[in-house]
């Protein structure tokens, strides 16, 4: 990045696995608080299972991992929600390695209010660090408006998101800083973050989406960057429209939707700790 010596990593709480057959196995105006509340209501805590398989030698070795992320939900439709997180939380990337090691994914996405659905994962850019998931049943919260114009350097911003898993139903955190620019594919913010604050709506003052949050610099954890604009309105639109004429042709053709079913569950019980068991 700058001078090609600035280091930062994506926060994502992913944890390390390690199987037999391998050597090793992410100057404004004042804000409303009507807005932020309104925001609030649109966070989404997520959470990712990953079932990992391999086998050789007669035997098969199975092993587990969890991960956690923020989101946002960012359209409605009559049968749930669009939702925006890191592509590194979406991703799953395993060792090249053989025998080969099979993964399945399993999503689930809480709302503010503690209420749990399954996710799906639709679209991921890994380049620009941004993925689209959809919530089936998830359809009683507002949606974040998109900011039509980018960020200016020096306007406040709001971040509204679960670091180290700090939340509670009704309860999430929420951080406010500023907007410093961007260089190549970043837009850079003064914001706090910490594993678990990826995928986090980054707002401007209307309380529009201006950002995603997906990395912080290791040694100074309170910049943390961003996809710029430009990038995150392409993707959104983009995919939203693509997805939407798939559901529309097959409804059409009464064909079974791309989006697998979900049940809801409701009284979950949130841990309010990044670590996962």
């Amino acid at each position: 990045m700058i001078g090609g010596k600035a280091k930062f990593k994506s926060i994502s709480l992913l944890l390390a696995f390690v199987l037999v057959f391998s050597t090793s196995c992410a100057t404004s105006a004042a804000t409303s608080p009507t807005m932020l509340q309104k925001a609030r209501q649109s966070f989404l805590y997520l959470q990712k299972k990953v079932e990992l398989e391999q086998c050789g030698d007669h035997k098969c070795l199975t092993h587990e991992m969890r991960s956690m992320a923020s989101g946002f939900i960012i359209k409605i439709d009559q049968g749930g929600s669009y939702g925006i997180t890191a592509a590194h939380f979406c991703e799953t990337e395993v060792p090249p390695v053989t025998p080969a090691i099979v993964y399945k994914n399993f999503f689930t996405a809480t709302s503010l209010d503690g209420d749990e659905y399954k996710a799906t994962v639709l679209a991921s850019d890994i380049d620009n660090d941004i993925c689209l998931i959809y919530i089936k049943g998830l359809v009683d919260v507002p949606a974040i408006k998109i900011s039509r114009e980018a960020p200016k350097p020096g306007e406040k911003v709001y971040n509204i998101a679960a670091p180290r898993g700090i939340w509670q139903p009704h309860m999430v955190p929420l951080f406010e800083g500023m907007y410093d620019g961007s260089s190549g594919k970043y837009a850079f913010y003064s914001l706090p973050a910490n594993p678990g604050s990826s995928g986090s709506m980054i707002l401007n003052v209307k309380g529009e989406l201006i950002g995603v949050l997906h990395s912080v610099y290791i040694r100074f954890p309170q910049i943390a960057l961003s996809s710029r604009h430009g990038k995150l309105l392409d993707f959104i639109y983009k995919n939203i429209k693509k997805y939407e004429t798939y559901k529309t042709v097959m409804k059409l053709l009464e064909l079974e939707d791309l989006f697998s079913p979900i049940e809801k569950k409701t009284d979950v019980d949130v841990a309010a700790t990044s670590e996962s068991k």
